[in-house]
């Protein structure tokens, strides 16, 4: 009779302490077999799919394909000689001592005018940078006489250090006349100076940073000096000679020769003007010519006798 369900308390007791056991083993089981599964999840996750074999990247459509370097540009001297020179082109180089460093100048001879005074020729100036011959950096467009074109200088006019060129555009028995233009290094372009066309075969010293020039009349030695410097950027007369003959009625008896009268002036620039300082008309009594006078002002130094 104590073995039944309704035995006693101390039959309830020994029932429930066997279901517990059961229930924890149970627990167990299942907490294994779920960490069986989960490590045969990721052991499949780990490894390589059965017979596929790896993908590799797709090659560069560069690769293999050596570097391009650029062509390598030709020096100033290989363009220079590249250049045709004939009776109508012209070309040379100017070493600007700046930042675009040497460049090169064409000059092509056009149509002859026919409203000039010496029957110039039209005449295209370019200026190349080497480095980009794409098209000229700057141009200019100057009458040129026939026998003038191709006559060109590089020579730093205004002594600053970069140089600058000229191109003669007439030419006389002596007298002859140039462009100059003069590398400004702030615009990278050269500048004319118009000043410099007026003088007679110009002679830049580079010790005295004067410009002298000599237009002769005639055979006889009369004609112009002229002596120019830069003052503030530009370029000014400074001091002028000018020397001439007459003929007179007067013979020489012992060869019937013509008798000669001379005449000097002489031009300071004063107050910004060409002053006359001296002035001298040697007639034929006095037997004696300009030279010796004109000898003494052609030093910048000498200003008459006091």
């Amino acid at each position: 009779a104590g073995k039944g369900p309704d035995a006693g308390a101390g039959g309830v007791h020994y029932e429930g302490i066997g279901a517990g056991k059961r229930g924890k083993r149970m627990k167990i089981r299942y907490a294994l077999l779920a960490a069986a599964l989960a490590l045969a999840l990721t052991g499949c996750q780990a490894e390589e799919p059965t017979g596929t074999a790896p993908v590799s990247p797709e090659p560069s459509p560069t690769a293999g394909v050596p570097l391009r370097t650029p062509p390598e540009l030709p020096s100033p001297e290989e363009l220079l000689e590249r250049q045709p020179m004939d009776d109508t082109h012209d070309a040379f180089l100017v070493d600007t001592g700046g930042k675009l460093g040497t460049l090169l100048v064409t000059a092509e001879k056009g149509e002859q005018e026919r409203d000039t005074v010496f029957g110039g020729y039209r005449t295209t100036l370019s200026v190349w940078d080497p480095r980009d011959m794409e098209g000229p950096i700057q141009t200019m467009d100057i009458s040129v006489g026939d026998i003038a074109f191709g006559t060109h200088k590089v020579v730093d006019a205004n002594f600053d250090g970069h140089m600058d060129f000229s191109c003669m555009y007439v030419m006389g028995n002596q007298p002859n006349y140039w462009y100059l233009w003069i590398w400004d290094e702030e615009t990278g372009q050269f500048v004319e100076v118009p000043e410099y066309s007026q003088i007679s075969s110009p002679r830049c010293d580079p010790e005295t940073e004067i410009i002298d020039g000599w237009a002769r009349n005639s055979g006889a030695g009369d004609g112009v000096t002229t002596f120019h410097r830069w003052e503030d950027g530009k370029l000014v007369c400074i001091r002028r000679i000018e020397t001439w003959w007459e003929e007179t009625d007067m013979v020489i008896p012992e060869t019937e020769g013509t008798v000669f009268a001379y005449g000097i002036k002489v031009e300071d620039r004063i107050d910004g003007e060409l002053t006359q300082v001296y002035y001298r008309y040697y007639s034929v009594d006095e037997g004696t010519d300009f030279f010796p006078e004109r000898e003494k002002w052609e030093n910048l130094d000498y200003h008459g006798e006091d």
